[in-house]
């Protein structure tokens, strides 16, 4: 209030002051971006596993205090969706693996390792489904990859409503 002429401050209805989000809101915000990175792979039949260190390696090179979160969907683009579709390219994925994302120890840098037929595909039906691993710290890679095979894949039918 102090900073603005009290002839602008009686033009407006509200104000609201947003306070700075926390380092657990920041990790949510970011989730649901890897969710939309998920969601893409998902449509290949591939799965995609990410730690809760590699999410911190992505908040602590994208995030900015000036801009809050909205630094996060680029920084996802532009380091771990080029680096997947350079994956891709090289045929290092293909359809039925799951891509595991985990954080260097020590580094802010992020590690891709990909185990092949533990995707998204039901053998049976040939059904896709689209979601994102949430792996613990010091997960067990094959731990997780079993858990992705025992997975019952169902179709969703409510993602078509929600379509325009």
């Amino acid at each position: 209030r102090k900073h603005f002429r009290p002839e602008l401050l009686n033009r407006l209805d509200e104000i609201v002051i947003f306070d700075p989000l926390s380092h657990e809101q920041l990790r949510k915000v970011a989730r649901l971006q890897m969710k939309d990175v998920a969601a893409r792979l998902a449509e290949r039949g591939i799965a995609l596993a990410v730690t809760d260190a590699s999410l911190d390696v992505v908040l602590s090179e994208s995030y900015d205090p000036v801009y809050g979160a909205r630094p996060v969907r680029r920084w996802l683009e532009k380091r771990v969706v080029t680096q997947l579709s350079k994956m891709l390219a090289r045929e290092e994925i293909d359809e039925n693996s799951t891509v595991y994302i985990d954080a260097v120890a020590g580094m802010n840098e992020l590690l891709y390792m990909v185990t092949r037929n533990g995707g998204l595909v039901d053998n049976t039906t040939g059904h896709k489904s689209d979601f994102l691993i949430e792996l613990p710290n010091g997960h067990n890679r094959n731990d997780a990859a079993q858990s992705v095979k025992k997975m019952k894949i169902v179709p969703d039918e409510d993602d078509d409503d929600d379509m325009p």
